[in-house]
Parts: C-alpha cells; structure tokens; sequence
C-alpha cells in the first residue's frame, strides 16, 4: 500500500511539475510575476518526490495583477490544474508582497525558472499557517520539520522572526512542535530554548486534532447545515462541535500569546467574534431554502 502510494505521489509530482511550468509561461507572457509556494516549493525539499503529495498551485501576486491572473489561467475543459492565487496574506505574516518578492529566491523546473518566496519567508508563513489552521494536518508539520532541517549556516533567523514578539513566539511554537513530536533537530538555533519549553496544552491540543482528523472548520459550513439540522439534535450537536474551535485556532483568532494559560475562555470569544459572519451565511442559507 505504502509503494502504490510512492508511486502515484511520484506521478502526480511530475504532472505537477509541467503544470507549474505553464502557469509560469502564462503569468510571464502577461507580464506578471507570480511567487510559487507550498507545494512544489516545500516538495522540493524532500529527498524523493514521492514523498510530499500536494494538489493546487498557491500563486502570490501583487494586488494589481491578480485579475489579469485569473484571466490567463486555463478555463473549462482546458483546466487540468487548480490554481490559488492570492494577494494577502495573515496579517501575523507582518510582510508586504513587496518584502517578499524583493526576498524570493528563482529556481529552475526544468525548461522554466520559478520564483519562490526566501527560506525565511517561507518558513514563517507556512508556520503560521499550520496554527491558522489548528494543526489538523501532520503533513504540514512534517514541512516545518523539513525546513528547520534543511536550514544551513546563511539561514537568516533575524529575518524569519522580524516582527511583533508574540508572533516571532507563534513561529517558534511551531517549529517546537516539529521538534517535540517530530523528532526534529532544533539544536544551536534561536528557538532551541522555547522549543523544548511549550505551554503543557499545545502537544496534547495538536494530538487530540490529529486524532479527530479535519480543524479546517468555517463559519459558513454551520450556517449551511444548521437549517437542515434543527429538528435532528444529534447531528445538529455533531456540528455545533465540529466548529468549536480547537484551543490553537481560537489563540490564533484571538491574536493570543501562546502561554500557560487556559484556552477556554479564547474558544468562548473566538466563538462570540464569529457570530455575526455566521448570522449573515446563515440569513443567506434560510432565504434560499
């Protein structure tokens, strides 16, 4: 099972590969300078392709290009790719799409050079999007793994960690995280000493999420479902639970210091600052049914 899993990874990775080519041929012709990353920009880092599935292509752009973007981009039954533009990112990422192109770094696929984002950048984001998303995918902790590792001697901390404490804190937290339960070296680097000194609720929040599967709850998921679920109580509880945030969302909902402190009382708000998001998908789900 594991070698049939190798082995579509494998195939998958270098259809993944063509595709990430053309994206960049037509973004280029436009004269548009995209920043690929997750994906093959993490891929790429592992010893074997097979070993880091991943699907949709995530583009940064500047705000300004990202219609003429969209508009490139293969349409109908020309689609044989998804691509995720964007052009923000978490306001905790403290970087302007400017810092990031000015920091990014090319690297070639074969025919094509493609811009990333710098090793420090990177790491950043995809830490922060791990806790942004409550941890739910090991996959993704494996990357902050992989990076930490893969860091060398020019791998500029100051960079990475630039910006509010609290936030530089969240950065560490997560590599911590890779280094507690992942096994992943962490010795002479800035974080060591916070990584091996977690809140006691991170680890055991992370394990209980693996455990449950899926984090990514939304507020327009409930809204949508709950009209159909008000006269059958034990599915409309499952999914009152289903989005209660886990105590790493509602820390980073909440814009919270990750420390010793109880997380029950950020779930509470997280839940409270939500409601009017859910009033309006909700409003929109009972008028259409």
């Amino acid at each position: 099972m594991l070698k049939e899993a190798y082995r579509k990874h494998s195939i998958e990775a270098a259809v993944h590969e063509i595709n990430t080519r053309d994206i960049f041929k037509r973004a280029r012709a436009a004269n548009i300078e995209p920043v690929l990353f997750k994906g093959w920009a993490l891929a790429r880092l592992y010893p074997e392709d097979g070993l880091r599935p991943y699907g949709d292509i995530d583009l940064w752009v500047r705000p300004k290009d990202l219609d003429q973007l969209r508009a490139v981009l293969p349409r109908d039954k020309d689609r044989s790719y998804c691509v995720e533009p964007r052009a923000s990112f978490y306001p905790q990422f403290e970087r302007s799409i400017d810092d990031v192109l000015r920091r990014s770094q090319v690297v070639r696929v074969n025919d094509v050079l493609v811009r990333i984002p710098s090793d420090e950048d990177h790491l950043r984001f995809i830490c922060l999007h791990f806790l942004y998303h409550g941890g739910w995918r090991p996959l993704w902790l494996c990357d902050i793994g992989m990076m930490v590792e893969s860091a060398g001697s020019r791998f500029d901390w100051d960079s990475c960690l630039r910006g509010t404490r609290k936030h530089a804190d969240w950065v560490a937290c997560a590599i911590g995280l890779a280094h507690q339960l992942l096994g992943a070296e962490v010795k002479g680097t800035p974080v060591e000493r916070r990584a091996v000194s977690l809140p006691r609720w991170l680890s055991n929040a992370i394990l209980r999420q693996w455990s449950k599967g899926s984090g990514m709850s939304h507020a327009e998921d409930l809204s949508f479902s709950l009209p159909r679920r008000l006269r059958q109580p034990k599915q409309l509880l499952h999914a009152l639970q289903a989005h209660w945030r886990n105590p790493i969302q509602a820390s980073v909902e909440m814009d919270a210091w990750f420390g010793e402190s109880p997380r029950s009382i950020l779930q509470v708000g997280s839940a409270i600052s939500r409601l009017p998001q859910f009033a309006q998908h909700l409003g929109k789900e009972i008028r259409r049914g």
